[in-house]
């Protein structure tokens, strides 16, 4: 009885049962049945092709004690600030003068603005602003890669070791069968894994490895020297795994293994869409012989997408377990429909990939203004400066499925390689944020050397096809044959939802260069390899380990067991940055979880905050100061350089040394030049006191904004300064300004409080102002003032931005207030001395 025979009756039973969903892998599902997306009347007709062409039903998850609704509900907050103004005006976006729909680039400092050698890579290459220029033979010594396994068990975040997972059927103790990275009865949450193993003492260039699932198809992948690597598909609950070693015909070991399957839908999952020009067949680049029906059309784009995401599903799921975080990898969401993943197309849980139509034709998604890659020539007068970032972003608006905060990965199926102009049309690489949204955008002229399912991997990392120009682009002369095109298009759309989960640019690994060895991660052989392809002979395959404690935090990364997410974690909170006599109190309301150190615009070194290795701060196992072990996200922490230089080694003074700080929000952010800010955030008043002022909330760049500065002494500092009596807040939606009354009938105006309602707080002679809470991005959304004995003001304004805290450090008190105001309040500045 072949396989199919064997599973035809369970899937049968399935079908015949409205609880089929449900038992065959417990998703949450709706009784409304997919709705086919109408075709524009200018369309040419499409055959659908399994899953693409439906409108998901309103499926729900719970996510946190809040409702997520991938069709349009809010659960989760804002992972990023908008790149235009909204109608209300909220203080978190950029001025209205930005270009509308470019992506906002991440606040960190490797980008293409301040790295010469970057811009002339893409100059010469074109692959995208968004994709670093690094190689990870360029890596500077002493920057930290990824822990190397070795081909040993995966460590965990502190230290201890994982077991061996062996298992034989016949055969002696010398052969039998190890896994590697994985335990047997190990629980996992995804629906695809990579499994590493190995038989001692088998040599052999050309063999194979075949798994055997109980109601999937058999898979092969190749096999050398005894190691092997192998995507395996699992199936909710128990998924008893058989595997042969084959050389030859001839089968040399077996093994059995069993992993546990639970989907965990309890968070955001990555959306897909393939988004599709008006009038568009859906066809996308491919080379003659692989044309045609169900090879380049929209079918074949949304199966190629589909496995395209469950590899990186598998991807990151591997990486993270590596380096000692768990199974974390992102959900995908999923229906009970006909899956392409197996060349059965048999009906099972898979992810749903949106076709969507653009209200723009063929012709202006292939304009050449809004490829990325091309570039003006002198004295050209550009038409538009939309990207296909911005096509994207209006082509989801018009689709009205996605409202509110998702995460979404969109191909774009019109991409076409022009030869003549050495240009790919309808193409970006690009990743970020717009509002609630992020997005990733990549074209589909790679496309054709995806694989479409699981059968496929091997071959289609394997292929040494040369790339054909006439047809096909060379991109970045990187992809000239086949499997070199894989690894581009699959790799380097990886890099850009990696922009589209808060990552930036690193020395090494998938968001620099590094995907043009991802098919190492699934594959023991490689073209361009001699000898099995190990773990540590992966290469590029990687996510950097500033990379992997940013995705330990993501809310789309989440495992069961993590704790449930405080209010104030559910939004962004910014960073504070505080001068003190004894150096730079950093401050988080949400809990800071890396500190990098970057020099001359240079990864450098970083220290990370995580649950893991708390115990070895705690311990002395790693070098720790007392805030440093006080929580497992600290919400302060004192750096100054003897602190620096300690985890990050030495530089001049003429050196600009920058830190990039990420909160457990994943909210990111840099101070410029720390060494200046140092030497710099301190001066003496008339009375001789040391005064420092905090970094400046807000931009101060609002036309017609004006500037000013209240002095008022806390109680607890010997200052001639008058002391703070009362503050008059004028606000509605926003701040329009304030005024702070003094004890010697003097008062300060910040702002031009032009409008608003009034608001008079009093504080009595016995009580100090102790704090501002202040949601800001470029002006100032909104606060509230708090005093030390507890007196509040009440929130006013809005709640756009993030969230900030002016307070003064412990053993400090306030000595003025600084601000700026056009329209409204735009910027806020704390003085602090130390109390005398």
């Amino acid at each position: 009885m072949n396989y199919i025979d064997k599973i035809k009756p369970k899937f049968e039973q399935l079908s015949a049962s409205d609880h089929g969903n449900q038992a065959h892998r417990q998703h949450q599902q709706t009784t409304n049945p997919p709705q086919t997306m109408p075709p524009s009347q200018s369309n040419p007709p499409v055959a659908a092709g399994p899953g693409g062409f439906y409108m998901p039903p309103a499926q729900q998850y719970n996510y946190n004690g809040q409702s997520y609704h991938p069709t349009g509900g809010s659960g989760y907050p804002p992972m990023t600030q908008s790149s235009h103004p909204s109608t209300s005006g909220s203080g978190q976006y950029p001025p209205a003068n930005q270009q509308e729909g470019v992506p906002p680039k991440p606040p960190r400092l490797f980008t293409e603005e301040n790295n010469v050698a970057n811009k002339q890579h893409h100059e010469q290459r074109g692959l995208g602003s968004s994709i670093g220029g690094l190689s990870d033979s360029n890596v500077p010594p002493g920057v930290p890669l990824p822990l190397d396994q070795h081909d040993i068990n995966p460590t965990t975040a502190d230290g201890s070791k994982k077991h061996v997972s062996s298992h034989q059927d016949g055969g002696s103790a010398e052969g039998a069968m190890l896994f590697l990275n994985v335990n047997e009865n190990e629980l996992v949450h995804q629906r695809f894994l990579i499994i590493y193993g190995q038989v001692p003492g088998i040599k052999g260039a050309n063999d194979r490895i075949v798994i055997h699932h109980p109601y999937f198809p058999p898979l092969t992948f190749p096999a050398a020297d005894g190691y092997f690597k192998v995507l395996a598909e699992l199936e909710n609950g128990d998924n008893g795994l058989r595997f042969e070693y084959l050389q030859g015909d001839h089968c040399v070991r077996k093994g059995t293994l069993t992993i546990r399957m639970a989907p965990y839908t309890d968070k955001p999952p990555l959306l897909l869409a393939v988004i599709v020009g008006k009038d568009s067949t859906g066809e996308f680049d491919a080379p003659p012989h692989l044309r045609g029906p169900g090879r380049n059309d929209l079918d074949a784009a949304v199966r190629k997408f589909r496995c395209c995401a469950y590899l990186w599903q598998a991807f990151m799921s591997e990486q993270l377990y590596r380096q000692g975080f768990g199974r974390r990898t992102f959900n995908l969401e999923e229906y009970y429909e006909p899956d392409t993943m197996a060349r059965d197309n048999m009906r099972r849980m898979t992810a749903r990939v949106h076709v969507i139509r653009s209200k723009r034709t063929v012709a202006e998604i292939q304009d050449k203004e809004r490829a990325q890659q091309w570039r003006a020539p002198p004295g050209y007068k550009r038409h538009t400066e939309e990207s296909q970032f911005s096509l994207a972003n209006e082509a989801i608006n018009e689709y009205g499925v996605f409202k509110g905060p998702h995460y979404i990965a969109c191909l774009s199926v019109d991409s076409r390689w022009d030869p003549d102009l050495g240009v790919i049309l309808g193409h970006a690489a690009l990743g970020g944020g717009v509002g609630e949204r992020r997005i990733g955008v990549f074209g589909s002229h790679t496309t054709y050397s995806w694989p479409a399912n699981a059968e496929e991997i091997p071959e289609k990392f394997l292929d040494t096809t040369k790339t054909d120009t006439r047809y096909l682009a060379n991109d970045c002369n990187e992809c000239g044959e086949y499997w070199r095109a894989a690894n581009i298009g699959m790799g380097a759309f990886l890099h850009e939802c990696g922009h589209l989960l808060t990552l930036a640019h690193t020395q090494s690994g998938i968001m620099s260069r590094g995907f043009n060895d991802y098919n190492r991660t699934f594959m023991v052989r490689a073209p361009n390899f001699e000898g099995p392809v190990r773990q540590r002979d992966e290469a590029g395959a990687h996510w950097h380990r500033t990379d992997i404690v940013r995705l330990r935090h993501h809310p789309c990364l989440r495992l069961p067991n993590d704790p449930p997410l405080r209010d104030s974690e559910k939004t962004e909170s910014g960073f504070d940055t505080l001068a003190t006599e004894d150096g730079i109190l950093l401050r988080n309301e949400n809990g800071i979880t890396m500190i990098e150190v970057w020099v001359n615009d240079r990864y450098r070194s970083h220290l990370e905050y995580t649950v893991e290795n708390l115990l070895r701060r705690r311990n002395g196992s790693i070098p720790a100061g007392r805030d440093e072990m006080a929580a497992e996200f600290p919400q302060e922490i004192l750096l100054n350089n003897a602190k620096i230089h300690g985890f990050a080694g030495t530089w001049s003074d003429s050196d600009k040394v920058n830190l990039v700080l990420t909160s457990r929000s994943t909210s990111t952010e840099t101070i410029e030049d720390f060494q200046a800010l140092s030497k710099n955030s301190s001066y003496q008043d008339r009375d001789g006191n040391s005064v420092f002022k905090s970094g400046m909330l807000g931009k101060g760049q609002m036309k017609g904004s004006v500037k000013a500065d209240a002095w008022f002494a806390a109680k607890q500092i010997r200052s001639s300064a008058p002391r703070l009596r009362s503050i008059e807040i004028r606000s509605g939606n926003y701040i329009d300004g304030i005024v702070l009354h003094m004890d010697d009938g003097s008062h300060v105006q910040i702002g031009k409080c032009q409008g608003g309602g009034r608001t008079m707080m009093p504080i009595d002679s016995d009580d100090d102002l102790d704090h501002i809470i202040v949601n800001c991005g470029w002006w100032i959304d909104g606060f509230e003032f708090v005093t030390a004995r507890g007196r509040r003001s009440g929130w006013k304004g809005g709640r756009g931005g993030g969230r900030h805290v002016l307070r003064p450090p412990m053993g400090y008190g306030w000595m003025g207030l600084s601000g700026s105001g056009g329209d409204w309040l735009d910027s806020l500045t704390m003085h602090y001395s130390k109390f005398t």
